[in-house]
């Protein structure tokens, strides 16, 4: 074909310069932090303890499995002994290590917030300006100082009361939290919404949890389809607006999407004849195992409120 039988644009010489591409502090590349966030998401459920069937809690019979962690979750709540909470949470570590929860998991999801929320909250009161007692360490002595607000005492001590409270709330902070990482990462979400609803939970709290959990993972999916259409129609860098505006577009367009599917799983639910009324599956058989796990927690129970000397099998 003759040059000049083109088009003029086709003609054309000039090249289009893209963008330079500029470092800064400022996060540029959103769409690629995006999906990568949302690959860690559904690789962490796809490689969930879940799959490791030979974890110690996840051979235990869900029910069995739930009241005994919840009893223990009591214990921690109302027990007064120091050296149990100590051992508890011991107990609680060796439980997820053999459930093939990882160390490092484990401190991150426990200790992490723990350290940051619980203790910086609780800092205040392991000095006798909060809670006054037998002090452990002195700050300073012999100092006067009167503001407008407040005074402060003559002398600042780290008093033993306050850090045995402390730790108390810590204890017993950790392990809570601990034990409700353990029931979720070792249950199905779906065996551990019908034992709730068998526990007296509301059918219609259990049937949004249950559903909450399916459809996260739906639109997870269905995000990830926008931000790679996003990402395979960009050349060179957008601007702040254009982010902003796609940014607005795709958030009012999953509240449309939420919409739709609301009215969709009602009309679904509706048409297969559901009441309102969850029906949670039988009880699974017990094993060795299960008997176990409920004398363990007996004894824990024992020890908590009555100490080594009213369980027998530590005077053995």
């Amino acid at each position: 074909m003759n040059r000049l039988d083109l088009p003029a644009w086709l003609q054309s010489n000039d090249t289009i310069r893209l963008p330079a591409v500029t470092h800064s502090w400022k996060p540029h590349n959103y769409l690629e932090k995006t999906l990568k966030k949302i690959h860690a998401i559904l690789s962490e459920d796809n490689r969930s303890v879940l799959n490791n069937q030979d974890g110690l809690l996840q051979k235990l019979e869900p029910h069995m499995k739930v009241t005994g962690l919840l009893t223990v979750i009591l214990l921690a709540a109302l027990t007064q002994n120091l050296v149990f909470l100590i051992m508890l949470n011991s107990i609680i570590l060796f439980a997820a290590l053999q459930s093939r929860i990882r160390l490092g998991d484990y401190f991150v999801r426990i200790w992490l917030p723990i350290f940051f929320f619980t203790g910086i909250a609780v800092l205040p009161g392991i000095i006798n300006w909060v809670t006054p007692g037998d002090p452990l360490y002195t700050i300073y002595s012999n100092l006067t100082f009167s503001g407008h607000f407040f005074t402060l005492p003559e002398e600042l001590t780290i008093t033993r009361q306050g850090v045995k409270s402390a730790l108390f709330v810590i204890l017993r902070s950790a392990a809570s939290l601990g034990i409700a990482m353990l029931l979720i990462k070792t249950t199905r979400w779906s065996v551990l919404t019908k034992v709730l609803a068998k526990y007296g939970l509301s059918n219609i709290i259990v049937t949004i949890l249950d559903m909450t959990y399916r459809y996260i993972y739906l639109f997870l999916f269905i995000f990830m389809d926008y931000v790679l259409g996003r990402k395979s129609r960009l050349v060179g860098l957008e601007t702040q607006s254009s982010k902003i505006a796609w940014i607005g577009g795709t958030i009012s367009d999953f509240l449309r999407i939420t919409i739709e599917y609301s009215q969709d799983i009602q009309y679904a639910l509706e048409s297969r004849g559901y009441t309102g009324i969850y029906y949670a599956e039988a009880k699974g058989p017990l094993h060795l195992i299960d008997f176990w796990f409920a004398a363990a927690i007996i004894i824990l129970g024992c020890y908590a409120y009555g100490g080594m000397n009213h369980v027998w099998i530590f005077s053995l």
